[in-house]
């Protein structure tokens, strides 16, 4: 991209009239910083290791002493800001795969192809600006509006086989997959499938996630514990349908959802606490000996 062109399109300030004409790949992490990078950083250090490397251009939030004449100094408002005008500039004609952000999630964990990449901030937005032959994903909704050429992902009919709360069964595999998510894992296997691209299905999911625990709230093994902390929960458009699911199968046990207003819940007698909105720090589980 010419310096001209980057210029503008941030609407950033060209700092000094540097010897070079225009960078090659963009670039947030210093120790990845190659010949002709355009490198963003508000750390001085970290600008001068990237020129060390090979940088070719500077953007920044601050002004800093210009170290390097021949190369490109620019000041922008905002890096993140910048980072997506250069990703729709350079990305508007590309097609854009869009789902829900249980499915990206799904197919972020399935991912093994290089080609894929789900667009969650900076550092994803900018593999996609250094990648060529590239399969983009995004769950923004904002997208559809800015992205004219858009393809929903679609969901398909599969045969799953519900064998826990946290586990199923495809192709005679069993998965680390809640049934409450078989349509959005379904919709992730018709991608990969559809354009051949590398998939596993041993994966581990970080939405409803069993963190089994004893009565010191201490981490145990799967199924070593009675008591269950289903963790990544949130409180969005999904949640309704997770918390049925989860009362539907946990009929004979005792099931508490837990955040941030009743914490103290989780000093009382459950088999099961979905946690919601919230992290939970658990504690570290003692060593024994042989003759404890």
């Amino acid at each position: 991209m010419k310096i001209e062109t980057l210029v503008n399109l941030i609407k950033g300030e060209l700092l000094n009239r540097p010897f070079i004409s225009e960078v090659t790949s963009f670039i947030k992490n210093a120790d990845e910083v190659r010949r002709g990078s355009c490198f963003f950083s508000n750390d001085f250090n970290e600008i001068k290791q990237a020129i060390k490397n090979g940088a070719y251009g500077i953007v920044s939030e601050k002004e800093f002493e210009i170290i390097d004449k021949e190369i490109a100094w620019i000041k922008t408002d905002s890096i993140k800001k910048a980072i997506f005008d250069i990703f729709k500039y350079e990305n508007i004609k590309t097609k854009i795969y869009y789902t829900d952000k249980i499915t990206a999630h799904i197919l972020k964990k399935m991912n093994l192809d290089k080609k894929v990449i789900v667009l969650e901030d900076e550092e994803t937005m900018l593999r996609a600006l250094n990648s060529t032959e590239k399969y983009l994903i995004s769950f923004d909704p904002k997208f559809k509006e800015i992205f004219k050429n858009i393809e929903e992902i679609e969901k398909i009919e599969i045969k799953l086989e519900q064998l826990t709360l946290f586990k199923s069964r495809y192709e005679n595999i069993e998965l680390n997959l809640p049934f409450v998510y078989k349509d959005n894992f379904a919709a992730a296997v018709n991608f990969f499938k559809k354009n051949n691209l590398k998939y596993t299905l041993e994966f581990e999911l970080e939405r409803f996630k069993p963190v089994f625990v004893n009565g010191k709230f201490e981490k145990v093994e799967y199924g070593e514990s009675e008591m269950v902390l289903i963790l990544g929960i949130e409180n969005d458009e999904y949640f309704f349908k997770e918390l049925n699911f989860l009362i539907d199968n946990t009929k004979y046990a005792k099931t508490v959802v837990v955040g941030p207003y009743n914490k103290e819940d989780l000093n009382k007698f459950f088999h099961f606490a979905m946690i919601v909105d919230m992290e939970i720090e658990l504690n570290q589980r003692e060593e024994r000996n042989l003759f404890d």
